[in-house]
């Protein structure tokens, strides 16, 4: 059937002028307090890789993930981290953000990844997908316009988890070793 749904992981490399041009479009429309997207698709730093998820050739989901290793007091986690997770306005309320975060964690399965993380200013999504919040104290490296700024060192109240995996998330500080995706 032609209208289905098909998700595809694309290495950040890979993505040709056209994809570009429609997650430029996407994010901008799902995100139009955002300034960036006038210019780029990504805001702070490129992530490694994106699952688009598109139907009818047209891209309808989008979310960007970073594949890092981050330092705790229980020693290091790997993680992936989730950035941008949007959905086009003519199909949101289908599933499509559960279907990409699904996608994801099936991916951090098969690679050995501990945990999925994320900052969300609506926690609602993530909630009814599994996420919890945390309270840690986290360290990151500032970035604003491809320029290191400082390092911040303070709990994030939109931080939030998800286990995929038998550890335990760690208390105490966590070091994100790079920048707040």
């Amino acid at each position: 059937m032609c209208n289905q749904l098909k998700t595809e992981l694309i290495d950040e490399f890979r993505i040709d002028a056209s994809q570009s041009v429609a997650i430029r479009e996407l994010l901008a429309a799902s995100f139009p307090e955002a300034s960036f997207t006038a210019s780029r698709i990504y805001a702070k730093q490129v992530p490694g890789r994106r699952f688009l998820a598109t139907k009818d050739g047209r891209l309808v989901g989008h979310v960007a993930l970073e594949h890092r290793v981050i330092g705790t007091t229980d020693g290091p986690v790997k993680i992936f981290g989730i950035i941008d997770v949007c959905v086009a306005t003519s199909h949101r309320g289908q599933g499509i953000a559960s279907q990409l975060l699904g996608a994801v964690e099936t991916l951090a399965g098969d690679f050995a990844v501990d945990f999925l993380m994320l900052f969300a200013d609506d926690a609602r999504l993530y909630e009814r997908n599994g996420f919890v919040p945390i309270s840690n104290r986290l360290r990151w490296m500032k970035v604003h316009e491809h320029e290191t700024i400082g390092i911040g060192d303070e709990p994030v109240e939109e931080a939030m988890i998800k286990s995929v995996s038998d550890r335990s998330w760690p208390s105490g500080v966590v070091d994100l070793l790079g920048y707040l995706f």
